[in-house]
């Protein structure tokens, strides 16, 4: 762990910076619109560090209720893997004709937490189809 300022501060000053003091000046329109995107990355990622892990356990959590298996990772660090091998088994059971009840509702709850953190403007008009 490290001193001030903070991952989440350093993100925020950059941002600050890009949209305060580079964006007034730039009249080329393709550099502002490449400035826009990065300040919109970097709103990205201050999302992703603040919201990752809780949308992560909640994620492996709903796909273990799915696919009706515990549970069992405890670490962060093993959610990533733990999630990506719910969703090949989640896969497996689609193509066989075999997916649970429950899989567009799971899945469509996945993709909102997606947009919390690519964009959670999104999500006041997301209704799923």
């Amino acid at each position: 762990m490290q001193d001030r300022p903070t991952l989440p501060e350093l993100l925020d000053a950059v941002r600050g910076f890009i949209s305060d003091e580079v964006l007034p000046t730039l009249h080329d329109h393709r550099l502002r619109f490449r400035s826009l995107v990065a300040a919109n990355l970097l709103d990205m990622m201050r999302r992703e560090l603040a919201l990752e892990p809780g949308i992560l356990r909640r994620e492996h959590e709903r796909l273990a209720t799915l696919l009706g298996a515990p549970a069992t990772v405890d670490a962060d660090a093993d959610l990533a893997a733990a999630i990506q091998a719910q969703y090949a088994a989640l896969c497996q059971r689609i193509r066989a004709g075999t997916a649970p009840p429950d899989t567009r509702a799971a899945l469509t709850d996945s993709v909102r937490g997606k947009l919390e953190v690519a964009n959670p403007r999104y999500l006041d008009g997301f209704e799923p189809v």
